[in-house]
């Protein structure tokens, strides 16, 4: 039996009494969130929590067994304190949270992704560097009454892109183009639980349909995938034909091979982050082993106990 035990600092406390911490992390969201659930009726009034902590302090979250060590699961900013239902939650978000200020208004004529990026840590006040492997150039980019999150946020939905802080560096990349450490399951070993339906590409047809609008207010087309299969529309910023072909090549890998759908439910060793490798074993059914690309991965810590639940994303072999 493993001892949990954890050291969460906000702002300049540290937290010595604690309910739960259910933190998310998503390719799939622009930034991640933990929510610190503190026992309201120890800490007796809200009013004293929200004396001491304010919007925009520096939160970090470690936890774990005493056995395995502490590992830093969440570092970011507070967002907003809720007393909703007599319980206290303390909303944080990670360091995308740093984007969510005004930047100027200003209508970009033929600007590069990286450009744009770049101009959106300028007008942030942030001190960081951008690495974006997406070389389009957008023909028209409007900023209209809109934050440095908002930009990001569009920039991803339009291209499918991954985008995070890591190491004082804004990233931006197509889905599964860096991939991070390998983690191991074994169905007999290490999964609490399991939510996986398995397909095979061939029962799984998938039809893209990438659309970009030209300087004329035409729209052009270029559909990857096989014909008669489900149909999904796709925005791409961008008309240069290699680029959309690319962008839909893409989403049918994302969507269409032989393996898992779902996710699997361990404990919080081992760790595993979005972006990761999901190695699983299931000795009845060798066939089905894989290594899957890690979507997303919820973990919670609490007076329950520990565990992780991980989302698989498109397969990787």
């Amino acid at each position: 039996m493993y001892t949990m035990t954890y050291d969460i600092t906000v702002g300049n406390y540290r937290l010595g009494m604690l309910d739960k911490v259910e933190i998310h992390k998503s390719v799939e969201l622009l930034a991640d969130t933990a929510t610190i659930t503190l026992p309201g009726a120890e800490y007796n009034a809200a009013l004293q929590i929200e004396d001491n902590l304010k919007r925009g302090d520096k939160v970090c979250i470690k936890f774990g067994y005493e056995e395995t060590g502490l590992e830093t699961e969440f570092e970011g900013w507070l967002q907003r304190i809720s007393t909703d239902g007599g319980d206290i939650k303390l909303i944080c978000e990670d360091d995308l949270f740093l984007f969510r200020k005004d930047i100027p208004n200003e209508v970009l004529q033929k600007v590069t992704l990286k450009d744009l990026l770049a101009k959106v840590v300028d007008g942030c006040g942030i001190c960081c560097s951008v690495e974006c492997s997406y070389s389009w150039t957008y023909s028209k980019f409007v900023i209209n009454n809109a934050t440095g999150y908002d930009v990001l946020k569009k920039v991803q939905e339009e291209s499918g892109a991954d985008i995070y802080m890591q190491d004082g560096v804004l990233h931006i990349h197509p889905p599964g183009e860096k991939v991070g450490e390998e983690r191991f399951y074994d169905f007999s070993l290490n999964i609490e639980e399991e939510s996986l339906t398995y397909h095979r590409a061939q029962d799984k047809r998938l039809l893209v349909v990438v659309k970009a609008l030209m300087p004329d207010g035409t729209v052009k087309e270029i559909e990857t995938g096989t014909t008669g299969g489900d149909k999904i529309e796709i925005k791409c910023p961008t008309s240069d034909e290699a680029s959309m072909k690319a962008r839909g090549e893409l989403e049918v890998k994302r969507r269409s091979f032989d393996g898992y759908e779902g996710s699997i439910t361990g404990w919080l060793v081992p760790m595993c982050k979005p972006g990761d490798s999901a190695v699983l074993r299931d000795r009845d059914y060798e066939y089905k082993d894989g290594t899957y690309f890690v979507a997303a991965v919820t973990t919670e810590f609490g007076r329950d106990g520990g565990k992780r639940k991980v989302t698989l994303g498109f397969k990787l072999s």
